[in-house]
């Protein structure tokens, strides 16, 4: 079609419209006397011109023709919302959305249904909406808007949630020795390590959820109600069955379920900001409760120029082991963390963390610090974002026994951890990007029972945005 003929088209279709609109009705074989392109335009005509009667008719008319049409159900959709029945609007936008045959059209009517969420202040339901949209998006520039408008209405959205899970070939999937021989430095005696006591090979899958809702905020606080669950599930190799043929998968779950309230603060308007919290939860291990756990939190964050920002957290837990109620283990930590945006885009950031643990068996006693350094790549490589991490940590148990034989000096273990995440985020579904991330873990210990080594690449999902 030439550009003559289009424009002769657009001006007969604008012809009839406002015929139309002049007798105030529009018949079924009106809309008929229109080719259906001719009828849409006439449609978004009526629309931008505000000829609301004029539009339901066209729309009506359209939608006799073929009930599927996604462009009168999202011109429904507008109209209804403009007459203030959400209910009816929130039908044709899921009408729109179910019968959209091109990526602008789900596009277009998924940003709908999330403008009428947000409306009605169904904050999470626009976010679903919005990440809709940003799969069907067209162009970078739409992306850019839904990225944008989710930030927007997340900042308003009580609940948050954050959601990660991963499955990961591991080498070592129940921490065991790289060690046939159970040997003490500084003791003669030698044993051997047999079964689980070696490390033993498989599949690890794992879940993070994080969980909260806002029940108060102000300009200088904000109060939270927060949640979390984790799960680590195992299956074991071939390989590792021969080894331990006694052992399964289920002995090395581990899973953890905590509730409780945080509270953050500003004392002066542009000062740090403060936070405490109290966190109540219960920890599982191989299909048993481990413990019953009770967490005082507190910390402080200092941002300075929107590129670089200091923390420090202080924790207190107090742990109830299920095999022997009636004690207590307390574990508390101190842990600093400073990020910064370099000049060229790249994000460093380094932590310190100091860790003790005071056990009812005095035998695991043990104190200890963590070192680690991140750097984030902000440009990607080609499809893909890249991050690198290195972590180095000693424990020390100073009444570390092996059965009646003691450790001399107590058990010292030394780990170093490296890490490399890639994420694909050309390859993101409704704003979520699957990663990669291989990883290396090595401790060396005094105890060979516990001189371990693990390899892993685990495949994850997180969100973009």
């Amino acid at each position: 079609m030439t550009r003559q003929s289009a424009h002769l088209l657009r001006r007969k279709a604008l012809g009839i419209l406002l015929g139309l609109c002049a007798t105030a009705a529009i018949a079924q074989e009106d809309v008929d006397a229109l080719s259906q392109n001719q009828a849409r335009e006439a449609l978004v005509y009526a629309l931008k011109s505000n000829q609301i009667d004029a539009a339901y008719r066209l729309a009506s008319g359209l939608l006799q023709q073929d009930p599927s049409d996604p462009s009168a159900h999202y011109a429904m959709g507008l109209i209804y919302s403009g007459a203030g029945d959400p209910r009816a609007a929130r039908k044709s936008g899921r009408s729109a959305y179910r019968f959209a045959r091109t990526d602008l059209q789900t596009y277009s009517a998924a940003s709908l249904n999330a403008q009428l969420a947000f409306r009605e202040k169904r904050f999470t339901q626009a976010q679903y909406w919005l990440r809709k949209a940003h799969t069907a998006a067209p162009s970078d520039v739409q992306k850019h808007r839904v990225v944008r408008n989710f930030k927007q209405v997340r900042s308003q959205n009580p609940f948050r949630f954050h959601i990660t899970g991963s499955l990961a070939p591991s080498s070592n999937v129940n921490n065991g020795s790289m060690s046939k021989y159970m040997i003490i430095d500084g003791v003669p005696a030698i044993g051997v390590n047999i079964g689980d006591a070696l490390a033993l090979s498989g599949i690890e899958a794992m879940v993070n959820a994080r969980l909260s809702y806002r029940l108060r905020t102000s300009s200088a606080s904000e109060t939270r109600l927060v949640g979390r669950f984790f799960s680590r599930q195992v299956a074991l190799s071939s390989e590792a069955k021969d080894i331990a043929p006694n052992a399964k998968g289920s002995d090395y779950s581990f899973s953890l379920l905590e509730a409780g309230l945080r509270h953050a603060f500003r004392i002066q308007p542009k000062g740090p900001i403060w936070n405490l919290g109290v966190i109540a939860g219960t920890a599982q291990y191989g299909g048993s409760t481990l413990h019953d756990l009770l967490r005082a939190e507190a910390g402080v964050a200092w941002t300075q120029n929107k590129s670089s920002g200091l923390s420090l957290t202080a924790t207190n837990e107090w742990r109830r082991p299920e095999a022997a109620p009636q004690t207590r283990d307390i574990y508390s930590s101190l842990s600093a963390t400073y990020s910064h945006k370099l000049s060229w885009g790249d994000q460093l950031s380094t932590s310190i963390s100091l860790h003790q643990t005071d056990d009812a068996t005095p035998i695991f006693d043990s104190h200890g610090a963590v070192a680690a350094l991140r750097y984030t790549f902000t440009q990607p490589k080609g499809p893909v974002r890249i991050a690198a991490a290195l972590k180095a940590g000693m424990s020390a148990y100073p009444n570390y026994r092996v059965g009646i034989i003691p450790v001399p000096g107590g058990r010292q273990d030394i780990s170093v951890a490296s890490e490399l995440e890639f994420t694909f985020h050309k390859m993101h579904y409704a704003g979520f990007a699957p990663t990669m991330t291989v990883r290396a873990l090595t401790t060396s210990s005094n105890v060979s029972r516990f001189d371990t080594r693990e390899y892993s690449v685990s495949i994850g999902i997180q969100s973009a945005f």
